[in-house]
């Protein structure tokens, strides 16, 4: 009889942490299933994984009525399911998942950690949220932290303990596509045509970001200190690749300063990520903090020097002087230092790119999946 495995996430968006995930585990005779919300981003991940959708009305934020609601439905879907495995990987969907396959007895309780986001909060809201986490870590029987200093902030913050917690290799939570992230894949043919179509030449040297514009991916400092380069250089570019998210963006402002620079280039999401860092001469991850930086480990896979700060999940992504630069957080200066020293040194870019392609070697997606079921064949 084959083992029944469910997953679950709490964003319709957060399908990309897990891509190909199911495939694989269906591969190897699992019975797959996926609890998140209604969404067509979630229907289309099922149909291509092969899984089972469990739909749940999912809130991000606390929301104690809602909450309540769909406590009781993560818990019809368990009982009828009665999975051998759970694997919960986002906040909302890991607290209620825990509470619910603890309370049913499902043996194999598996709490992704990706993150703390009460790091960076004070008062009430980080209590709630701290005890939040130890609740969802309680029910766990492991946890997988998807860095080191996840897993140290975890244990710091009296989370969960040393014995219960652990990270797959050298982190990240689903690993990198190497044969999706590899120069090879991309031909100068491709590069030609998307450099045209953005308005560069050979005399441009691109700064280049990958993911959400947030404020905690640090794209104010990441604005200021593009800006100061330009101002000395207008040769210079940044090229954005990724969603703008309003409301996690204090000072709105800073968008139209973007869309109205002449050197920065914001060109949304892009299903081809590989062909976008093919045009960036060095890739910038200036985040307050990460789970993982798995964008770093990407563009390292693509040959490029990293710029990325020394903080929680981030730092974990770059092999510090090896394959990147590793600066502190929310320093315009220290950042704009950084990217000067890498534009005015070709000898060094060249040296830390083709160290990338080493380092991304570290991360390649079915060691961390042969790693995950490893942990669901523990309990048998």
């Amino acid at each position: 009889m084959n083992k029944k495995l469910v997953l679950g996430i709490t964003a319709p968006g957060s399908v990309i942490l897990i891509a190909g995930q199911m495939r694989y585990f269906k591969a190897l005779g699992y019975e797959t299933y996926l609890m998140a919300p209604n969404h067509q981003r979630v229907t289309d991940y099922c149909q291509q994984e092969g899984c089972v959708h469990l739909p749940v009305d999912l809130e991000r934020e606390i929301s104690p009525v809602k909450d309540i609601k769909a406590l009781f439905q993560v818990i019809k879907h368990l009982r009828r399911v009665k999975p051998d495995v759970v694997n919960f990987g986002t906040p909302k969907v890991s607290l209620l998942g825990m509470i619910a396959a603890k309370l049913l007895g499902v043996k194999n309780r598996i709490y992704t950690c990706r993150g703390f986001r009460f790091e960076h909060e004070t008062g009430l809201k980080k209590t709630i949220l701290v005890t939040m986490e130890k609740i969802t870590a309680r029910f766990a029987h492991k946890i997988i932290c998807i860095s080191n200093s996840v897993r140290d902030l975890g244990i710091e913050n009296t989370i969960f303990s040393k014995d219960k917690s652990l990270v797959i290799h050298k982190g990240s939570s689903n690993g990198i596509d190497l044969e999706r992230f590899s120069p090879s894949q991309i031909n100068a043919t491709q590069i030609s045509a998307l450099k045209n179509e953005l308005g560069l030449n050979e005399t441009h040297f691109v700064y280049g970001f990958v993911g959400r514009l947030i404020d905690r991916k640090g794209i104010k400092e990441l604005y200021e200190a593009f800006d100061n380069l330009y101002a000395k250089n207008h040769s210079s570019r940044l090229l954005i690749v990724g969603p703008i998210e309003k409301s996690q963006i204090a000072d709105l402002s800073l968008i139209e300063k973007m869309e109205q620079h002449p050197g920065i280039l914001l060109v949304g999401t892009q299903s081809n990520v590989p062909l976008y860092l093919s045009v960036m001469d060095v890739f910038c991850l200036p985040a307050w903090w990460e789970g993982f930086g798995n964008v770093s480990v990407q563009a390292a896979a693509m040959g490029l020097p990293v710029i990325a700060t020394d903080v929680t999940g981030s730092k974990d992504a770059v092999s510090k002087d090896f394959n990147g630069l590793l600066i502190p957080a929310k320093s315009v200066m220290d950042l704009q230092n950084a990217m000067a020293l890498l534009e005015e040194n070709p000898e060094k870019r060249k040296e830390l790119g083709m160290n990338g392609l080493i380092w991304a070697k570290n991360f390649d997606s079915k060691m961390i999946w042969d790693g995950m079921n490893v942990i669901y064949c523990s309990r048998e």
